[in-house]
């Protein structure tokens, strides 16, 4: 049934031509098409990227920074060099970036590197890639207002699989990732810090695994929760399906939330997807809903057989608990994919594959150098409310002004800006924003500080009382002095 939904988009495209039995015919279509895709929402056609997009982040230009593992669909897969893009939602444009070098001029892969947004917006990027296992002491920024990589100070070791976690004070925590020494995975257990200027080392944390998730607590402090777990609001973290049984390796539909803000959190059983997954990606909404798209019901690391991928997305509503089914994609987005809010309220949802079995490459029809943009339901519910204006800059716990236009707003979110691999984003923060209005215009609260919302880019939506949300506003948050 769901397989109807480009056939009237197509019936309603050609309309212009037909007579005016048809186009009443052809609005009607148009109508049950929009009711359907309210209900299940609608997957764009796929388009090809000139990589697979394994590591994707928003920048705060609106524009998406990509890079996968090999330039050439052929190329080593332990090469030492990468060229990450721009890709521009709403034009199209791809523009490749100047490929990141050392100090020295050696150029590195960021390939399973580790990576977090600067309160000035900048792009951190931790350690990368020699070998599996093995990974690089490097460190760099990318700025989007220039298009340029900068290498920074050496880290204290190699890390390959890190996390990259903003704190309060603008300044963010580096934790595990691994290097070998004498053919042995090392994992590097001395964190660190960067402060914008140097290194400082932080207490040695023993057992954190590779990519661990690690959140800032609304107290301040770092909370380090299992693979796979996102937080949804202020101070409240879920964690979705994976598989962590040993004894069977199969991928589980189960999902439990933790409210960090509670004495003493404690992790509680929701509702299951329906459908176990492994190896997919969870997208927080404009709405605060969450959407989980892609990954693997079958056994094992990532199990690609025919029927073991899944392409039915599913949402989570955390005030009903329960789960929808939607629309399906049309590719397999399992190990090494991706998926990113956009600005327009979006998700893009790309790459898969690009991995080793044993030491061969994957069979290369399970490599997706493409892309499917997701509209979700709450797009076909009715008219967006616009914002006509809105300040680049806040202070923690000031109150702003935003000029708005169109349909009676329900709720103001914002969320920061994506940073996604690896089934994680090492920084993903959503917050409903008080409000109050005075006809067009909108009075709104700042969260009060940085422990909340750690400082850095935002996009802010406005949503009317039908769900809708606006096209975003990209805003700065920070103390006084830091804007």
């Amino acid at each position: 049934m769901l397989l109807m939904t480009p056939g009237l988009a197509f019936l309603y495209g050609g309309t212009a031509r037909a007579s005016t039995k048809d186009a009443i015919s052809a609005t009607a279509g148009d109508r049950a098409a929009r009711s359907m895709w309210a209900r299940w929402g609608r997957w764009d056609p796929v388009f090809e990227l000139p990589n697979v997009a394994i590591h994707t982040h928003v920048l705060p230009n609106g524009k998406v920074l990509f890079w996968g593992r090999r330039d050439q669909p052929t190329g080593s897969m332990h090469q030492h060099e990468c060229t990450p893009y721009t890709w521009d939602s709403r034009t199209g444009e791809l523009i490749p970036t100047p490929q990141p070098e050392r100090a020295d001029g050696t150029k590195i892969n960021l390939f399973c590197s580790g990576h977090a947004f600067l309160p000035d917006g900048r792009l951190l990027v931790l350690g990368g890639h020699v070998t599996d296992g093995d990974g690089l002491d490097q460190a760099c920024v990318y700025d989007y207002r220039t298009n340029t990589w900068t290498a920074l100070p050496v880290m204290n070791q190699r890390r390959w699989y890190p996390t990259a976690t903003p704190l309060p004070d603008g300044t963010v925590l580096v934790s595990s990732g691994s290097y070998k020494d004498s053919g042995k995975v090392i994992i590097n257990d001395v964190p660190q810090i960067w402060d914008g200027h140097r290194w400082t080392t932080a207490a040695r944390f023993a057992g954190l695994p590779l990519y661990s998730r690690v959140h800032l607590a609304s107290n301040g402090q770092v909370f380090a929760s299992e693979p796979d777990a996102k937080t949804y609001d202020a101070g409240k973290v879920i964690h979705i399906g994976g598989s962590n049984n040993g004894a069977t390796d199969v991928p589980t539909a189960a999902a439990k939330v933790i409210d960090l803000c509670t004495n003493p959190p404690a992790w509680r059983q929701i509702t299951s997807m329906h459908f176990p997954r492994r190896q997919h990606n969870a997208t927080i909404l404009a709405d605060g809903s969450v959407l989980v798209t892609g990954g693997t019901s079958g056994p094992g690391f990532n199990d690609l057989s025919p029927g073991k991928p899944i392409h039915v997305a599913e949402l989570w509503d955390p005030v009903a608990d329960a789960w929808t089914k939607l629309a399906a994609e049309d590719v397999d987005r399992c190990y090494h994919g991706t998926a990113v809010l956009l600005p327009d309220a979006t998700v893009l949802s790309a790459g898969g594959g690009e991995f080793t079995v044993g030491s061969e490459p994957n069979d290369p029809q399970d490599n997706h150098r493409n892309a499917q943009i997701f509209h979700p339901p709450y797009l076909f519910y009715g008219p967006r409310p616009k914002i006509a204006s809105a300040p680049k800059g806040i202070a923690y716990g000031e109150t702003f002004p935003l000029q708005i236009s169109g349909s009676d707003v329900g709720k103001v979110t914002w969320i920061r800006l994506p940073s996604v691999t690896h089934a994680a984003d090492q920084s993903q923060r959503f917050a409903f924003l008080e409000f109050r209005r005075d006809g067009d215009w909108l009075t709104i609260t700042a969260p009060e500080g940085p422990e909340i919302c750690a400082p850095g880019h935002y996009m802010l939506f406005v949503l009317s009382k039908a769900g809708v949300p606006s096209l975003a506003r990209i805003v700065r948050i920070g103390s006084r002095g830091m804007l």
